[in-house]
């Protein structure tokens, strides 16, 4: 791509050559390198980002459940505290593992990635509202040789799975702990065990029947 100034001038090149006729579906924002945004002219003006934004990711990372079972269960409070200030600064990084490459994808594939017309985007990805879900897998199976795509294959599907075991194990425990003992005030240990493994047969089966509704809700984007 060339280096960061590369990607600012192949992101802000990055036409389709099939666009809507007057209209400006299909080209980069201008503003696609400021955080804080115009309050009225900008997709997410800062007002929303500081007041929007900030609140619920305070609750996310600060009260989620899933986020306070890993510090609940940290050795001491001194390796809670710690990890808290490691984990505040590993959030940085989500801006090059995840932003950077999207536009990297958009700079490098304009024509797919930045596809700006629904016949475009159906004939690369099958998706009318747009192509920006295969962004980083359409970087990895052009960029990477043979032996790092089946890496990066496994890596992806580690986190996925890492990601859904904490998400269902914290709303099973919610469940068996807070939910459970008011139907069955003297649930002894082994049925908690076997209510929180139906529970999670559960989530996966209602996460799994939920996918297509998410996709009609975001406009076909997950």
């Amino acid at each position: 791509i060339g280096g960061w100034q590369g990607l600012l001038d192949g992101y802000r090149g990055a036409i389709p050559n099939v666009t809507y006729e007057n209209t400006t579906c299909g080209y980069p924002r201008e503003d696609a390198f400021v955080m804080l945004r115009d309050p009225v002219k900008g997709d997410i003006p800062w007002p929303g980002f500081i007041f929007g934004q900030f609140p619920s990711s305070m609750w996310y990372w600060c009260a989620d459940q899933m986020m306070v079972q890993r510090v609940l269960a940290a050795k001491s409070l001194s390796h809670a505290q710690s990890a808290l200030v490691l984990a505040g600064y590993l959030k940085l990084l989500p801006l090059f593992l995840m932003v950077v490459p999207g536009m990297i994808a958009r700079a490098l594939h304009p024509d797919t990635i930045g596809c700006a017309t629904e016949e475009t985007c159906m004939a690369f990805c099958n998706n009318k509202a747009g192509c920006s879900n295969v962004a980083y897998p359409e970087l990895v199976l052009t960029l990477m040789p043979d032996g790092m795509k089946g890496i990066m294959i496994a890596v992806m599907l580690a986190a996925l799975m890492s990601d859904l075991t904490s998400i269902f194990n914290s709303a099973s425990t919610l469940f068996t702990i807070d939910v459970w003992p008011l139907i069955r005030k003297e649930a002894k240990t082994r049925e908690l065990l076997l209510v929180g493994r139906v529970f999670v047969l559960v989530m996966t089966v209602v996460s799994i029947l939920w996918i297509p509704l998410m996709k009609v809700l975001q406009g076909a984007q997950l």
